[in-house]
């Protein structure tokens, strides 16, 4: 018999705003604040001090790792040529979604969580069956679970959009990367 403690859920988050949206559509657990994709580091504060607000707000844990972009700049430096070029939504993308939830699986098993899911299946502008796809993937690439969503199928939704502005979360103008800013949202 194990000697490890489950905790219950871990839900990576990659900004308030789909936090939001993923609350209340019922995520709870605790909170994982992995996104070394993000560009610059004043942009990575700003999300992080949002979801920190929140956090507080909804009296919930986080656990935030040291801005680390060089995990993502690293993880692209592996891939094909070109691939800073792609479009949005194209292979990089699918590069950074399973980079954080291989981190993400790796802080659930070492944790001794129950199982996880990500706030990205929050957002219109993201591909959730990739997400999903991915996050199974990992899940049994690392022996933990994988909880797939669609958070943004709420009947909540637009309840979460007005909330969002009552509270004055800042909304990011593009997704994160630094090849991303010339696209935003």
């Amino acid at each position: 018999m194990s000697n490890i403690v489950r905790k219950c859920h871990l839900l990576h988050v990659c900004c308030a705003p789909d936090l939001v949206i993923s609350y209340l559509a019922g995520a709870r657990g605790d909170l994982f604040f992995y996104n070394p994709n993000i560009h610059p580091q004043q942009e990575y504060e700003k999300r992080l001090n949002e979801v920190l607000r929140l956090a507080k707000l909804w009296d919930l844990d986080i656990i935030s790792v040291e801005y680390e972009p060089s995990d993502f700049f690293e993880r692209l430096a592996g891939s094909e040529a070109g691939i800073e070029a792609e479009p949005e939504g194209g292979k990089r993308c699918e590069i950074c979604f399973r980079l954080r939830l291989e981190k993400c699986a790796e802080v659930v098993k070492k944790s001794g969580y129950a199982s996880f899911s990500t706030t990205l299946t929050a957002s219109p502008k993201k591909n959730v069956q990739l997400i999903n796809n991915f996050g199974i993937e990992v899940s049994e690439d690392t022996g933990t679970m994988y909880l797939p969503n669609i958070y943004r199928k709420s009947i909540l939704y637009n309840d979460a959009q007005k909330l969002i502005n009552q509270l004055g979360i800042y909304r990011q103008g593009y997704c994160g990367c630094a090849f991303s800013i010339s696209t935003p949202y």
